[in-house]
């Protein structure tokens, strides 16, 4: 039994309903649609059912071109990673690269800096050695000319020394001298004051 010019054949309802619900879904409503149709109903149960073989070929079709499709994807995608993983070896190559050559010239960097340290190493310990020896040498040279400054400064102690005595000698002298003088100056009196004072008594 076919459908009348004024309702939609089931394979319209079919394509609409994939349209609408998608292959999967359209599927299943026209499963349900062949389910509850009447056993009696043969013609429209064929409808349904080439309805439904043609829904089951698009699906078929539509599941084997995504299915290539995806098979597609995945070699590009496969490809594409191989090219990424090949590209990954090769920066990691250049950058291995680049730094066993930094770390070479670094290490050429470092020997050269520590060639140039026991240099200014060298010309240090001699330039100290040297400034030892000058000054040893000048510590020696103040220490004789100290030694002859204080030679000279306890000869001349020794001669101020002997003058003084000198001088001590002479003022001891000089004020027994006077001493003396003055001693015998004042007994003078005291004699000349007895001797008046015995004229007088003897006067009397």
């Amino acid at each position: 039994m076919s459908s009348s010019p004024s309702s939609p054949s089931y394979a319209e309802v079919a394509r609409i309903l994939q349209r609408a619900l998608g292959q999967e879904e359209g599927l299943t409503v026209l499963e349900f649609i062949v389910a509850h149709t009447p056993p009696e109903d043969v013609a429209r149960r064929q409808d349904v059912s080439e309805a439904e073989g043609r829904v089951r070929l698009e699906v078929e079709r539509v599941r084997a071109e995504l299915a290539r499709e995806i098979e597609q994807i995945r070699a590009d995608m496969t490809k594409e990673i191989e090219d990424v993983r090949l590209e990954v070896e090769r920066v990691r190559a250049d950058l291995t690269k680049q730094i066993e050559q930094v770390r070479a010239d670094m290490t050429r960097e470092v020997e050269n800096v520590r060639l140039e340290v026991e240099r200014v190493r060298a010309d240090l310990t001699t330039q100290i050695e040297q400034i030892r020896a000058d000054m040893t040498k000048e510590i020696e040279q103040v220490r004789a000319d100290l030694t002859k400054d204080i030679e000279g400064v306890r000869l001349e102690v020794e001669r101020v020394r002997a003058d003084l005595l000198v001088k001590l000698e002479e003022t001891r002298f000089s004020l027994l001298r006077w001493v003396f003088i003055f001693w015998l100056s004042q007994m003078v009196a005291v004699l000349s004051t007895l001797f008046a004072v015995l004229q007088l008594l003897l006067n009397r």
